[in-house]
């Protein structure tokens, strides 16, 4: 648990854009969401075209996924109910393309649209959070007698060496 930590505080800590960060939150939720299929190959395949930061990226995507055992049979049952439209299912159903990306299930298509609609707000939200982190904490953190110490000693110096 402690080195995931330090990761995410390396994250935060480094000079990545907050916007780098806040699209790989995003897009590792939208990811996590997912059912593993060709549509989460796909946006895999456009997060390594982007540049976002790839650790944060893949935690986000573990997390998700993890608590989406908890929430994909609700969200299945939410987008079964609302997906009754017989336009849109056989749309859905006759639609190669569609056919190929699954979203013709109800629990994909439902992850797609939830994932559709959280990917701006939570990118934004994020980047602000990032921000806000660096502006307040990081700050206060730095001036700290203690922080100052740490980070002349021979310690840290051999750890940024490593790193």
């Amino acid at each position: 648990m402690l080195p995931l930590l330090a990761k995410v505080l390396k994250v935060l800590n480094s000079e990545a854009s907050p916007w780098q960060i806040g699209w790989a939150i995003a897009l590792g939720l939208f990811v996590g969401i997912l059912p593993f299929g060709l549509l989460t190959l796909l946006i895999v395949l456009l997060v390594c075209l982007l540049t976002i930061n790839l650790t944060t990226f893949i935690l986000v995507w573990g997390l998700t996924e993890g608590l989406m055992l908890l929430f994909a049979y609700p969200l299945e049952q939410l987008t079964w109910q609302y997906a009754q439209n017989d336009t849109l299912l056989t749309w859905l159903a006759e639609t190669e393309t569609l056919q190929l990306l699954h979203l013709h299930h109800t629990l994909t298509l439902g992850a797609f649209v939830l994932g559709a609609l959280l990917l701006v707000p939570v990118a934004w939200l994020s980047k602000v959070l990032v921000q806000q982190y660096r502006y307040r904490i990081m700050t206060n953190v730095e001036k700290w007698k203690l922080t100052q110490m740490l980070k002349a000693s021979k310690l840290f110096a051999l750890y940024e060496k490593l790193n």
